[in-house]
């Protein structure tokens, strides 16, 4: 489970970390507070873990020019991007052939446009082991000096530590890198506030889809949709979200095929059917995430970047309702410019 989230120099943060916890956490924040750069910086370092360098068009985000999400444009500054989990019993199974036990690990991810440089830090219960790139290869510099035969590009990747010398501490930092990535492979998702353009996609069935993923922008939420609509195994999910829905004031959705190698979808409301594209701005922003919320797998933690677009007092009311029900399974992390007055919410003030 997430339990911090970091960054500095990154688009106008200049630095900033908060805590979340189980649950349903909603970060509120006037405009221009920085929760859409902490939840973007956050989507950004999980597209790239297991990478050998920051991805900038990944299934998340796309960032034409790195230089774009650093603070000022300014390439001589040090972006960092950052991570605190709780260890839970998947990430230990990771953990445990390594010989290492942990309660807590926190990852942070450093680098400087103008000469290419990377640090990287891994704290352990504390205990922190700090590496960085050094002329052609790299250097440990906490808990000692150790020369490493390799630059450490890798973004939460144990081969982004690859010393000249066995290194105890080496062993440790890559089992936490190990355990890191591999356990939050498939169970981390990022909803980002462009999601209402989802509807603009061609939605051409030979796409390669990600597992358990709309998107960042909801591109894949026809599909998931058709998927859960058609397939007995999604039976349950298919009922949760034509239930969310009906709250709503939806009376039914379907889609799948409408021409060869081609799916769409379609809603009825007031008794008349009609595209999904017809639909208003709150239901374009709503169904992208009534549907992860339907396939995202136990265990999982979902971002979602302004949960109250395009919503009233008394929607936003009915979609916390609909949140914190599916955070008893999953972990939510939304942002919103109001505070809503349901109970039960871990509110994190900007």
């Amino acid at each position: 489970m997430i339990r911090k989230i970091c960054a500095s120099n990154f688009k106008a943060i200049g630095e900033k970390c908060i805590e979340v916890g189980r649950g349903l956490n909603l970060v509120v924040g006037p405009p221009a507070s920085g929760k859409s750069s902490l939840m973007e910086s956050l989507a950004f370092l999980m597209q790239s873990k297991g990478e050998d360098w920051l991805i900038t068009e990944g299934n998340f985000l796309v960032i034409h020019d790195l230089r774009d999400v650093i603070n000022g444009m300014d390439g001589s500054k040090i972006m960092g991007i950052g991570i605190g989990v709780d260890v839970d019993d998947f990430m230990r199974s990771f953990l445990e052939p390594s010989g290492v036990m942990a309660r807590t690990i926190e990852y942070e991810y450093k680098y400087r446009h103008s000469d290419g440089w990377v640090s990287q830090t891994v704290k352990i219960d504390g205990e922190e082991i700090t590496f960085e790139k050094d002329g052609d290869g790299g250097m440990m510099t906490r808990p000692r000096p150790l020369r490493l035969c390799t630059p450490p590009a890798y973004v939460m990747h144990e081969d982004a530590l690859m010393p000249c010398e066995n290194s105890s501490e080496v062993g440790r930092a890559q089992a936490a890198l190990f355990a890191l990535r591999q356990s939050l492979r498939d169970r981390f998702f990022f909803l980002g506030e462009n999601r209402v353009a989802w509807w603009k996609r061609t939605f051409e069935t030979t796409v390669d889809l990600p597992t358990h993923s709309v998107g960042g922008d909801g591109q894949y939420t026809v599909h998931f949709l058709s998927m859960i609509l058609t397939k007995p195994e999604y039976s349950e999910g298919a009922q949760a979200i034509k239930a969310m829905l009906s709250r709503l004031g939806v009376d039914d959705v379907t889609a799948g095929f409408v021409e060869p190698n081609r799916v769409s979808g379609y809603l009825s409301m007031k008794g008349r059917w009609g595209p999904l594209y017809h639909a208003g701005l709150a239901i374009r922003s709503l169904l992208p995430l009534l549907v992860q919320l339907a396939i995202s797998p136990r265990g999982s933690t979902v971002v979602v970047d302004g949960v109250d677009i395009g919503l009233n007092e008394e929607w936003l009311e009915m979609i916390i309702d609909i949140l914190l029900r599916a955070s008893k399974d999953i972990q939510i992390i939304a942002t919103s410019r109001y505070a809503p007055k349901s109970s039960g919410v871990n509110l994190v003030t900007l």
